[in-house]
């Protein structure tokens, strides 16, 4: 190759690096100066978890098994629910569809269906340039800690009669709704728990990533031998879990698939940190 070829050769390549460079400058979203939420930090290590779903042991009901999980890495979630004011900027800027709101507050975001929270957390990613999503069932427990409520019913006595479970169901359902509270309050007004994270099993149920889940398990109910999904019905955790079918706001009036009820309906997200 001669001497002028090298040169062509040379500045053909550097031209097409710049030019590859400006594009990438040009397609660069950028960068995001506003206000990022608080944040809480979960460390990695063991925790356990109840499986989120309904079972049986061949015709008969029971509770899911309990698993022994290691997280191998930390869990950033958002220290509190998504506020209205943080939700009408998305309805705004065309992102999100408006829902129900009290003019001239910053209380906690409800009235939100799955579609929402899937929306919100989709423009908030756009906007930030990170990856915001809807915590699964399992590290929204882990992310609950102390303040998690389990509502297992153990064993009701003879578990070869469903009427007992039936029963002990019906018992634990009607102190539930005696639980509830119909007036929002705003954020952080239940404190926080021992991870720091506010208003965990308030009033307002956050919606998971989870799909509603059915299976069979093992004769001594310990493994899932047999299960299916079905992620029209999505997972609400709060003061109990509940199933919630997903485009549904307010499950008071209808939409709850499983379950109590939730008082309202809002959400956190987590933070994917690379």
């Amino acid at each position: 190759m001669t001497f002028k070829s090298k040169m062509t050769l040379i500045s053909g390549l550097l031209a097409g690096g710049a030019i590859a460079l400006t594009l990438m400058l040009v397609s660069s979203p950028p960068e995001y100066t506003g206000e990022l939420p608080e944040t809480v930090d979960i460390p990695a290590g063991p925790y356990s978890y109840r499986i989120a779903g309904q079972f049986r042991v061949g015709t008969h009901i029971v509770d899911a098994p309990v698993k022994q999980r290691l997280a191998d890495k930390p869990l950033t979630i958002m220290k509190f629910t998504v506020s209205q004011t943080d939700y009408a900027a998305c309805v705004t800027a065309g992102g999100c569809e408006a829902t129900d709101v009290i003019v001239g507050t910053d209380m906690p975001q409800t009235g939100i269906s799955y579609f929402d929270a899937i929306s919100y957390a989709v423009w908030f990613s756009d906007l930030t340039n990170m990856h915001w999503r809807l915590p699964t069932d399992e590290e929204w427990t882990r992310a609950a800690s102390d303040r998690f409520h389990d509502d297992a019913l153990g064993d009701p006595g003879n578990a070869d009669d469903p009427a007992q479970r039936w029963i002990e169901n019906y018992r634990a359902q009607t102190v539930t709704r005696g639980d509830s509270e119909p007036e929002l309050r705003s954020r952080g007004s239940y404190g926080e728990n021992d991870l720091g994270i506010a208003d965990i099993s308030g009033n307002i149920w956050e919606w998971t990533d989870t799909c509603f889940k059915t299976g069979q398990l093992s004769s001594n109910g310990g493994a899932i031998v047999e299960s299916s999904e079905y992620c029209g019905v999505r997972a609400a955790q709060g003061k109990h879990r509940a199933y919630i079918i997903e485009f549904v706001r307010d499950a008071k009036v209808g939409g709850c698939a499983v379950g109590i009820p939730p008082d309202y309906l809002g959400f956190r997200l987590v933070l994917d940190v690379s």
